[in-house]
């Protein structure tokens, strides 16, 4: 039989005309335009979730619709296919040809998520003042799993073998670096790079006691200064004095004594005291 006896002949056996299957092939593609928008915006939806193949399954079947009612209805087109193996023969013919095709190619042709990712974690200081943080951990909580890494010299905590869904999911992120807040942050991984910005923690502050020996007789105009600091302290008539500083007990602080303008004590200190000063 020839091809073209062979379309006639598939041409013949057609239960609907010609018109009917341009206006299947039409409602078809109309389905599949709007399948692919949907699945154009929801893909950050979709890969979270990780449905995203399933999705695009559903979305080739109309357009294979489509396409199988267009050619071999309105174009009275015709195929065949044959498979043998080990004795056993599969043969298709007709529209279900294309169908599937456009099914196997729709799949063979968009290439696989990866099943992971790694993802690699820049922190700094949210402020600015520090570019680049080279010390301390960070620990990401992926559902009921937690992993934990050290930021390296270069500035980056690397985690190696995320799974795939977690891709565009928001993901709770913890620092663990001195000098800086340690709460959870939520972020949204929508690469393989996060940046991640630290909030300062509040200073710790410490009262400052002690006594000036003897005590002068100008009390009331002696202040206590400590240098890079905005605090300040009085004494009484007996030459007492306490109050805050910024730090914590053991550190190291510079202490300085003014009379009105003039410096009558500078030297170290350590907190909380309670210091002695003898003053110059």
């Amino acid at each position: 039989m020839t091809n073209r006896t062979a379309n006639r002949k598939a041409g013949a056996n057609q239960p609907l005309s010609a018109q009917a299957y341009v206006i299947i092939s039409l409602m078809g593609l109309l389905i599949g335009i709007g399948l692919l928008l949907f699945y154009v915006y929801q893909v950050p939806k979709l890969v979270e979730s990780g449905v995203q193949n399933q999705v695009l399954y559903l979305l080739l079947i109309p357009w294979a619709l489509a396409c199988s009612a267009f050619l071999f209805g309105a174009m009275r087109s015709y195929a065949r296919f044959t498979h043998r193996q080990v004795g056993n023969a599969l043969e298709l013919g007709g529209p279900i040809v294309l169908f599937c095709l456009v099914l196997v190619g729709g799949f063979k042709l968009v290439p696989q998520a990866a099943e992971s990712f790694d993802l690699t974690v820049r922190a700094h200081s949210a402020d600015g003042a520090v570019p680049i943080i080279t010390s301390g951990k960070v620990t990401l909580e992926l559902e009921n799993t937690r992993r934990t890494e050290s930021i390296g010299l270069d500035g980056e905590a690397n985690f190696k073998g995320i799974p795939a869904r977690f891709r565009g999911a928001t993901v709770r992120v913890l620092p663990e670096v001195d000098g800086y807040k340690p709460a959870w942050q939520p972020h949204k991984l929508l690469g393989s790079a996060l940046d991640f910005p630290l909030e300062r923690a509040d200073q710790p502050v410490t009262h400052l006691g002690g006594s000036i020996v003897p005590p002068p007789e100008d009390w009331n105009k002696i202040r206590l200064i400590v240098d890079g600091q905005s605090s300040e302290g009085k004494v009484d008539e007996l030459g007492r004095f306490d109050f805050p500083v910024n730090g914590k007990p053991g550190d190291s602080i510079r202490l300085k004594v003014y009379a009105g303008g003039k410096l009558l004590y500078d030297d170290f200190q350590t907190l909380p005291g309670p210091v002695n000063l003898k003053l110059h």
